[in-house]
């Protein structure tokens, strides 16, 4: 063994890579990225949770100085029940003199307990033998577990980072393998191999969100409250944004490892910031704004609201996530179609 011919190949490869910038913020950059995401995204406390009060008691006083709560008092404690119905809060603290009942959204286990342990908090300042009483959930299970959070947002992750990476592989290996020009020079245009792919990938889709769904509701017994042909409309469509977006990256990559490079930074911030893990409401000021932008975060709480709500398309939640979640596939299909024109 020649250790200079060794140390020569080592030499040459470690120009190479840094020469190549984009390998090398894949390699230098991103891990410290997704670590840093890491350390904003999971693990915080929910914060401007709506709550509301009914009645009058002295705990409520200290209830408004909490940093994560913010509060709204009103007199009749059905109208309250109904805008946690709705969504517009989280839950109600019933006043009944000498106990509360607390009536909970509980579809958010994170953020029922951050809520939970704000009134204990309190109730130690104010009253420590003060009775609380959990009625039961207005949205969610009674005893719920974490898998009924974490399965939705998984459901989403798995239907859109797997049609984004098969779509983008497949599209790139067509390109390298000659495929593509053969097409072009058959006079295909750019949009018809485009919307070609999407046909033939959306069979797969298809049979993947159906496999997502019911390993999700018949095998871990998920709850599902909703309509369930809603849940796999909007799986299906996220697929199909993910379908564009893949295409799109693809014409950016001119092999499969650079494909790679490009798909796997979006891994991360999506599984992070999409409320998959850990609540949207725990997000600092900057990345929670971001999260917005992110079509999976509509798809996340819509289908943990479609799933533990049994919410439908006459929910605002509902719709608006139908129409960003298209929207995003479209403008990604469009950019797809303008780069492929370039390339070609």
């Amino acid at each position: 063994m020649n250790w200079n011919r060794i140390g020569a190949i080592a030499s040459r490869k470690f120009a190479s890579i840094r020469r190549d910038h984009r390998m090398f913020a894949f390699i230098v950059m991103m891990p410290a990225i997704q670590i840093i995401l890491f350390g904003f995204a999971i693990g915080g406390s929910p914060t401007d949770l709506d709550v509301i009060t009914v009645g009058e008691h002295p705990i409520y006083s200290e209830l408004e100085e909490s940093e994560l709560l913010i509060l709204h008092n009103v007199s009749d404690l059905q109208a309250a029940k109904q805008q946690v119905e709705n969504g517009e809060a989280w839950a109600v603290i019933e006043s009944n003199g000498t106990s509360l009942t607390i009536h909970f959204d509980a579809s958010n286990q994170q953020i029922m307990q951050t809520i939970i342990n704000e009134i204990k908090t309190a109730t130690q300042e104010i009253s420590p033998t003060l009775a609380l009483q959990i009625a039961e959930p207005i949205h969610g299970e009674e005893n719920s577990e974490f898998i009924d959070f974490l399965a939705p947002g998984i459901m989403v992750l798995v239907c859109f980072m797997f049609s984004l990476i098969l779509t983008t592989m497949a599209f790139v290996g067509e390109r390298n393998d000659g495929t593509l020009d053969r097409l072009f020079a058959a006079g295909v245009q750019p949009s018809e191999v485009l919307m070609g792919h999407l046909l033939a990938f959306s069979v797969i889709i298809v049979g993947q969100v159906s496999v997502v769904i019911s390993i999700a509701v018949m095998f871990f017994e998920v709850p599902m409250h909703g309509s369930i042909i809603l849940l796999f409309s909007l799986g299906l469509i996220l697929g199909w944004t993910a379908m564009c977006l893949g295409l799109f990256l693809s014409t950016k990559a001119k092999s499969e490892f650079q494909a790679m490079q490009l798909v796997m930074p979006i891994v991360f911030p999506v599984l992070l910031l999409s409320g998959i893990l850990w609540p949207v409401e725990a997000l600092p000021f900057g990345l929670k704004e971001i999260s917005m932008l992110l079509p999976t975060t509509w798809a996340a709480e819509s289908f943990r609201s479609i799933m533990m709500r049994g919410w439908g398309l006459s929910n605002p939640l509902i719709w608006k996530s139908f129409i960003i979640v298209f929207a995003f596939g479209a403008v990604a299909l469009l950019a797809a179609s303008k780069s492929l024109k370039v390339r070609s």
